[in-house]
Formats: structure tokens, C-alpha cells, sequence
């Protein structure tokens, strides 16, 4: 009975310790989320996602386009990086802005 006890606890004690190492992780993590405009932006959020996704700590890129809304998670994101990488997408007649909320 006793080595049960023992059993559980240091299955406690490892369960405990990985949800610590979990919570260390995502706080590093941070989230960014940038207004997005421009004639046509809409339209080419391959090439916002491709510009995001070589910043330098960018990790993951999603959007919400009904809100014209831009997600950037990531460690170290600097949002004047973010706003240059997305203010220089654009062709030969649309742009994309972007600005923090």
C-alpha cells in the first residue's frame, strides 16, 4: 500500500512539473494583432502571411477577415517590424496597410 502511495505522488509530482514547464513556454509567447487595410489588402493575405512569416520570431499567422484583422504569435515580436513587413506588400495597383489596435 505504501509503494502505491509513493507511485501516485511522484505521478502527481511529474504531472504537476509539465504543467509548469507548459505555462513557462507559452508565457514567452506572445500575440499580436494588427488592424489591416489597403486597396485590395483582402485579396492577397498569402502575400501578408508570407512577408509576416520572415519577421524574424513570427511563429504563427492567422487571420480574421471579416474583421480585417491580422494575428501574429511568436517570442521577441516587435510591432513596427510587423507593420514595415505588411505596409510593404503590394503590387502594381493594390497595397496593404497595417496598424496596431
Amino acid at each position: 500500500m505504501r509503494e502505491v502511495t509513493r507511485k501516485t505522488a511522484l505521478g502527481v509530482a511529474v504531472c504537476a512539473g509539465v504543467i509548469l514547464m507548459a505555462g513557462s513556454v507559452s508565457a514567452k509567447e506572445k500575440r499580436i494583432a494588427l488592424k489591416l487595410g489597403g486597396q485590395y489588402c483582402g485579396f492577397y493575405l498569402d502575400d501578408v502571411k508570407k512577408a509576416l512569416k520572415e519577421v524574424p520570431g513570427v511563429q504563427k499567422v492567422t487571420f480574421n477577415s471579416t474583421q480585417d484583422k491580422v494575428f501574429i504569435s511568436g517570442s521577441k515580436l516587435n510591432p513596427t517590424d510587423l507593420i514595415s513587413a505588411v505596409d510593404k506588400v503590394k503590387g502594381s495597383s493594390w497595397y496593404c496597410t497595417a496598424e496596431t489596435e
